[in-house]
């Protein structure tokens, strides 16, 4: 590892625990607050864009709350589809889900997915919008996760194999305002969002690149 590289990382470690302890001082309330309200804009966008089917993730901890939205969907009857960590594999398989019947903890003690072992976890077509998780964003959709990697080797698998005829999903992370910061530290294996949605609305990034 390089210097340079020894250097983002100490800089992505220290955001990342300023940004943990910033978002578990949210009181419960601020929280489920600013989450209605995040909701609120993504399912808007949602709407506008037509989205037949959709990726999001069930919050752990302090994590901004989609259940509304994921309520919302199954109450339309979209498609809701969730991750699931594959123990050792360091990837993630996407599954579609019908109800909170569905899910238990899995990796990290994260609700996930219930899935017979003989199950098929490939899909058989993209989601239209992916929601993201994340510890810190900027307004260029440069966006801080847990360190794992998970999100960007599912997106880096995704790109590999869309089709022509297939138009790629939209990224959007989710956040709350006090999440934001002025440049997330990214190096070349970090994808960017490209749209960002807090309380206070929904920021295009591809407008800030």
């Amino acid at each position: 590892m390089s210097g340079h590289d020894v250097i983002l990382a100490e800089e992505k470690q220290e955001l990342r625990r300023q940004k943990a302890v910033a978002r578990d001082r949210l009181s419960p309330d601020q929280r489920e607050y600013f989450s209605s309200l995040v909701c609120g804009h993504a399912w808007k966008f949602l709407q506008m864009n037509h989205a037949a089917s959709l990726m999001t993730y069930v919050a752990f901890r302090s994590e901004l709350d989609t259940r509304p939205m994921i309520g919302k969907a199954w109450e339309e009857q979209w498609e809701v589809y969730l991750p699931r960590v594959l123990p050792g594999s360091g990837t993630m398989a996407v599954h579609r889900v019908h109800s909170w019947n569905e899910m238990a903890p899995g990796a990290y003690g994260i609700p996930e997915p219930i899935v017979p072992e003989e199950t098929d976890s490939t899909l058989h077509s993209l989601p239209s919008i992916v929601f993201v998780p994340g510890l810190a964003f900027d307004k260029r959709g440069g966006r801080l996760g847990y360190g794992r990697g998970y999100y960007d080797r599912l997106r880096a698998t995704w790109e590999s194999v869309i089709l022509d005829a297939e138009k790629p999903p939209i990224w959007i992370g989710l956040a709350y305002g006090m999440q934001l910061v002025e440049k997330v530290p990214m190096d070349i294996h970090d994808a960017f969002m490209d749209f960002l949605i807090t309380e206070d609305g929904i920021l295009d990034c591809r407008e800030e690149n």
